[in-house]
């Protein structure tokens, strides 16, 4: 169904320049957190790969950005949601990897990762689904509750200002924030310790 929208879309104006693959559950019970990995993480890597391919300038594309919804899960410790943390976490890693330089250069194609604090969506309202219930109420009190206005705002700002492989915050109704050095010299820390 998802492969079929694209070809779709396509059929219909002849390319695609912007997808944003925002689709996400929270759902870390252990008869269900298979579904969570394959919506927040499976789908959205294939959906990022099949745009990246459409768009990619040496595959006749015209370039073009990918906006991958991510979540302050994937940068912070949620001790309450691991499965769903794993998942944003990965969708970080596989959009600034995708988004990097060396394939932005011969591809065309920006990827840009937001990282969303907690926004009043009805996902935050699936308290009966996250791996320990006795966490949950505690954690979530660290959050000032952002409006889904303020995170479509921070979508737009990110799209009009974002550099391929940049990450993005948006959390508590304040403006995007551009997170790439400090996302960057984290990953340049590790680097250091795992090559030297």
């Amino acid at each position: 169904m998802l492969l079929e929208a694209f070809k779709i879309i396509k059929e219909n104006n002849g390319y695609i320049d912007v997808v944003v693959n925002s689709a996400g559950i929270l759902d870390d019970t252990p008869e269900s957190y298979e579904m969570a990995i394959n919506i927040n993480a499976t789908s959205l890597i294939t959906s990022s790969l099949h745009a990246w391919n459409i768009m990619h300038k040496e595959k006749d594309g015209l370039g073009g950005t990918i906006i991958n919804f991510s979540s302050v899960a994937a940068i912070s410790k949620l001790l309450y949601v691991p499965v769903y943390s794993a998942t944003k976490s990965a969708v970080l890693k596989f959009s600034t990897s995708l988004g990097d330089n060396i394939h932005y250069s011969k591809s065309g194609v920006r990827v840009i990762t937001m990282c969303f604090g907690v926004t009043d969506t009805p996902i935050i309202r699936n308290t009966a689904k996250v791996f320990d219930k006795s966490l949950t109420a505690q954690s979530l009190d660290k959050f000032k509750l952002q409006s889904p206005k303020s995170a479509a705002k921070a979508v737009i700002e990110a799209y009009k200002q974002g550099a391929s492989g940049s990450v993005w915050i948006s959390t508590s109704d304040k403006p995007a924030f551009n997170i790439t050095n400090v996302h960057n010299k984290s990953i340049e820390l590790f680097n250091d310790y795992v090559y030297n």
